[in-house]
């Protein structure tokens, strides 16, 4: 459960829901190019399965089922081939809050077709080593990272991942970040940021502390992602805790919390439908200009 009764936020609402503008827009050739196919997708999962608290308690964590599958699924069903990769090639963890009925309401069948997956999909018992999939990067056509608690404690700090960003920002493919998983852009050195300053949303810091409160017992080591996104030079927003929230600037995708699938998955899949379509970022006037990576 990420949210409270609308009365125990009342007057808080306020606090939420500014939007920006996108820094950047997409410009497409003068001459039509030729369209690409749908083609590999490549997906970064946590294989963290267990999260330090700050008062020295463990829990369990991983990647939140949802935000694996309804990207996964959409990807599919669109066309694409979707390739796993984790720290190690080692097996994806779960984080057991994911499987809950409350973050599966729109479509309550999603949740035995996720839990299905997770037990026929071979990729899931078998990713390949993101130090792999680094060396190759341009056999992929977007890059996309799932939130959850365990992005904090095994993706957050991999200098593998890290490199995935910059080529996939500098080649202007497309990259989605889920609820947990914007943290890392902050995590990337700006003189070799290719997303500095762009607009962005994650987790905000209400469902942070709201969960720590109610679902997870203690504070977590790593958390106020949204400040460190601002501190960073991103433009962070967010929207009412519990509610939808995605951002598209551009080839770069992001989105708040378990409740911002659906429309995670329609910036997605556009911003790669432009880039099949040889659309490329651009500046808005009056942007600064992007650190080369």
């Amino acid at each position: 459960m990420w949210f409270l009764a609308p009365l125990a936020l009342a007057g808080l609402t306020a606090a939420w829901g500014c939007t920006t503008t996108p820094t950047h827009r997409v410009v497409f050739p003068s001459v039509p190019a030729e369209v690409r196919a749908p083609g590999a997708v490549l997906m970064v999962l946590s294989a963290a399965s267990e999260q330090k608290l700050a008062d020295g308690s463990t829990r369990q964590t991983g990647v939140f089922l949802n935000e694996f599958y309804e990207p996964y699924r959409a990807l599919v069903d669109a066309g694409y081939e979707v390739v796993l990769a984790t720290p190690e090639g080692r097996a994806p963890a779960f984080d057991p809050e994911g499987v809950k009925p409350s973050y599966w309401k729109e479509h309550p069948e999603a949740l035995a077709e996720a839990q299905a997956l997770l037990t026929q999909l071979p990729q899931l018992r078998a990713p390949l080593p993101l130090s792999e999939v680094r060396t190759r990067s341009d056999a992929f056509q977007a890059l996309l990272v799932p939130g959850g608690q365990g992005v904090m404690v095994d993706l957050l700090h991999d200098t593998d991942l890290h490199g995935l960003l910059r080529d996939f920002g500098a080649t202007a493919r497309p990259v989605g970040l889920v609820c947990h998983a914007p943290a890392l852009l902050s995590r990337l050195p700006k003189e070799q940021g290719p997303f500095a300053g762009r607009r962005v949303t994650s987790v905000s810091g209400f469902e942070e502390w709201y969960i720590e409160t109610f679902v997870m017992g203690a504070r977590a080591q790593v958390r106020g992602i949204g400040d460190q996104l601002d501190e960073a030079g991103y433009r962070h927003e967010t929207a009412f805790p519990g509610r939808s929230r995605a951002v598209r600037d551009c080839n770069l995708v992001t989105s708040q919390n378990p409740f911002s699938g659906a429309a995670f998955n329609v910036h997605f899949l556009a911003a790669l439908s432009d880039w099949r379509n040889a659309g490329r970022c651009e500046p808005e006037a009056g942007t600064p200009p992007e650190d080369s990576p």
